[in-house]
């Protein structure tokens, strides 16, 4: 009997569907079609998830109430390399390996955050604007632009995306700095980078780009206290989650000059109802697009599909969030495998 997948991931269930059939097929599973609306709602997720052995999620929250509405899960991956929206501790106790996608948008996140770092260095937004309205300003001496070249980029999470960051960063003539809870010395010697404390960080950078986890550790890791500490000259990116920023200090100090402008393209409510960000033509917003790129879809489609169909052929996700884990299986069925799509 096939184990059956539930895809959440909109992403997923909406591209690709040949694809998925046939890779599920190939090594025993089925993907059920509960009939979903957007956003899920934690009710609908509850009875969306009664047959289910397997969940994919986008960012549905996958609480302990979803987990114990789903008596046979066997696995959760997440679309994406956060893992926030799945509680961990709710999967240990029950006996659920979580896997993520890490490694598949290192570079759609960190180009993107280069994306914003050169828009707000050269008022990309304004001077589109104004030539929209019928202006033209090349020379707009209160808004004169800058180079990256030279300027000081503080990488917050020297993980995957921030070394992705920090390469480029150093491919712009950029010094790098970086902090971390654990530091990769190896790394930093190798491409000259400095580690240093969070405070010192935020003291010494003109741009500064957030790509740690959120965790009960840097959530509203960015407050009045360590905005206050930034340059006023500096510049905030936000391509990892919404909550690592409180929305409130940054408004204020955005309303204030104390910072001269932010990339943003998480935010503590998603979609935001009413963004408070949208009235200043220093920040530059986009919909939480960091990992959407063509390239990326399809790493993570291929791996979070691995992930959960590792499972039901008596292997670990390949990215396990909780190492240890391992569900009991009464059946594991002969692997195939699949390969990835063309463009990886």
């Amino acid at each position: 009997m096939a184990h059956k997948i539930l895809i959440l991931s909109r992403k997923f269930r909406e591209g690709n569907r040949e694809y998925v059939e046939e890779f599920l097929d190939r090594r025993n599973c089925v993907a059920l079609d509960p009939g979903l609306t957007y956003p899920v709602a934690q009710e609908q997720l509850m009875e969306a998830v009664s047959e289910a052995e397997a969940i994919i999620t986008g960012l549905e929250w996958i609480s302990a109430r979803v987990m114990d509405a789903a008596p046979n899960l066997k696995v959760v991956s997440t679309g994406g390399v956060g893992f926030d929206h799945v509680d961990i501790d709710a999967a240990n106790k029950r006996g659920i390996a979580v896997g993520n996608c890490a490694g598949c948008n290192n570079h759609s996140v960190s180009e993107l955050a280069f994306g914003m770092m050169i828009s707000l260095a050269r008022n990309v937004g304004v001077q589109d604007k104004t030539i929209r309205e019928g202006g033209w300003q090349p020379y707009d001496t209160l808004r004169m632009g800058s180079e990256l070249w030279g300027k000081t980029l503080g990488i917050v999470g020297l993980g995957r995306v921030g070394k992705a960051s920090a390469l480029l960063g150093k491919a712009f003539g950029m010094k790098v700095i970086a902090s971390d809870v654990v530091w990769d010395i190896t790394f930093a010697n190798e491409h000259g980078i400095s580690l240093m404390p969070l405070d010192s960080l935020l003291q010494q950078s003109d741009y500064v780009t957030l790509h740690c986890p959120l965790t009960h550790v840097t959530r509203d890791l960015i407050d009045e206290r360590t905005v206050d500490l930034m340059k006023p000259s500096a510049f905030l990116i936000n391509t990892a989650r919404g909550p690592i920023v409180k929305e409130s200090a940054l408004v204020n100090a955005l309303s204030a000059g104390r910072i001269a402008g932010a990339g943003l393209d998480v935010f503590r409510v998603e979609p935001h109802p009413d963004n408070p960000y949208v009235e200043f033509p220093n920040v530059v917003l986009t919909a939480h697009i960091g990992g959407a790129t063509q390239e990326a879809f399809d790493r993570s489609l291929y791996l979070a599909l691995v992930n959960v169909t590792n499972v039901f052929n008596g292997m670990e996700p390949h990215c396990q969030i909780n190492p240890g884990v391992s569900p009991h299986l009464a059946f594991q069925s002969e692997v195939e495998m699949v390969q990835p799509p063309s463009s990886i």
